[in-house]
């Protein structure tokens, strides 16, 4: 419901500034629905009214915003939570948000397969140059009562360090072409596509070509995956049909019927390794982005909500300095 008071505050206040014979008319309409209800019942003579609340909207919603005009720090908190979280999102997100379920599926799904691909592409490049995985990197001992050893292994370095970091560009990357914010309510070329007689094509060209990166990806991880599961079976240390020339692709499909559950049980400590990502890490970790302490508050990127904050009064600011020049030079 928070997440909802900017849109329905800016849309009260849009309705304020109607003409007393589109009030009525509105009336008439909509009898005694609330002045927020769904955009798609809002009556043809309303549209251009609307326009300017999707416009205001729609672009932060794209840009994953940490604030939204006339929101307190726990309901912007709570919005950002709900908008962009890879699970909460995909039932919590706002009416007007670019990305709908059906969008955050596919993402989600592309993030998953995405991460198999690459916890696995480190582990066959350590396999495949002849590295130790396993090997220690450093160490964290804690003096207490019961002496603790915590060993930090070459394998963890790598998918903390480069996986996470090439999985992270890979969602935002996606993220953003899949909400297309160029071609939507407040875009460059919004214009251009609210013109055009293919507007929703325009508008979702981002979330096909998501989808075929997404299905490609599947693919792959899916192709990795069976190599994990065949060079752990058969205790390889080449990757077949990569660097074991004498095996080809027709052999690992046929192998993959000889495949028991067993030979995917590194797939149950990824599983468990992403849920704990998704609802342990994430909310700390954009918790942190959110409060803009790793940018001072000031910086962007990095400056978080305050950073946003401040950038709105100095537009707001601007823009009543403004009026206020304009009214003097009426005057």
């Amino acid at each position: 419901q928070s997440s909802n008071s900017v849109a329905n505050l800016s849309y009260i206040k849009i309705a304020t500034i109607m003409s007393p014979k589109d009030k009525n008319s509105a009336s008439t309409s909509s009898g005694n629905r609330s002045p927020h209800h769904n955009l798609k019942n809002i009556p043809a003579e309303w549209s251009e009214r609307v326009t300017p609340l999707e416009r205001t909207l729609v672009p932060k919603f794209a840009a994953r915003a940490y604030h939204l005009p006339g929101n307190s720090l726990c309901a912007d908190w709570l919005q950002y939570m709900l908008n962009n979280h890879p699970v909460i999102g995909i039932c919590c997100h706002h009416r007007l948000h670019p990305l709908k379920t059906r969008q955050r599926c596919i993402i989600f799904l592309g993030s998953f397969a995405f991460g198999v691909a690459i916890t696995n592409i480190c582990y066959l490049w350590f396999i495949s140059t002849g590295r130790d995985a396993e090997q220690e990197v450093f160490s964290i001992d804690l003096n207490a009562q019961e002496s603790a050893h915590y060993s930090v292994t070459a394998g963890l370095v790598m998918l903390v360090t480069v996986g996470s970091g090439i999985h992270t560009i890979f969602d935002r990357f996606v993220w953003s072409v899949s909400a297309c914010r160029c071609c939507r309510a407040g875009g460059t070329f919004e214009s251009n596509s609210i013109n055009s007689p293919n507007r929703s094509r325009w508008q979702d060209f981002g979330t096909y070509l998501v989808v075929l990166l997404v299905a490609l990806v599947i693919a792959a991880a899916s192709f990795i995956v069976i190599l994990r599961a065949k060079m752990d079976g058969e205790g390889q240390t080449e990757i077949p049909y990569i660097q074991d020339n004498n095996t080809t692709l027709t052999d690992i499909v046929d192998s993959v019927k000889d495949f028991t559950l067993e030979d995917f049980s590194f797939m149950k400590a990824y599983c468990i390794e992403f849920a704990v990502s998704l609802f342990v890490y994430y909310p700390f970790f954009d918790t942190v982005l959110f409060s803009g302490v790793l940018g001072c508050f000031r910086l962007p990127l990095l400056g978080g909500r305050p950073y946003e904050v401040r950038k709105e009064e100095k537009k707001n600011n601007g823009k009543s300095g403004t009026r206020r020049v304009s009214a003097l030079e009426m005057a």
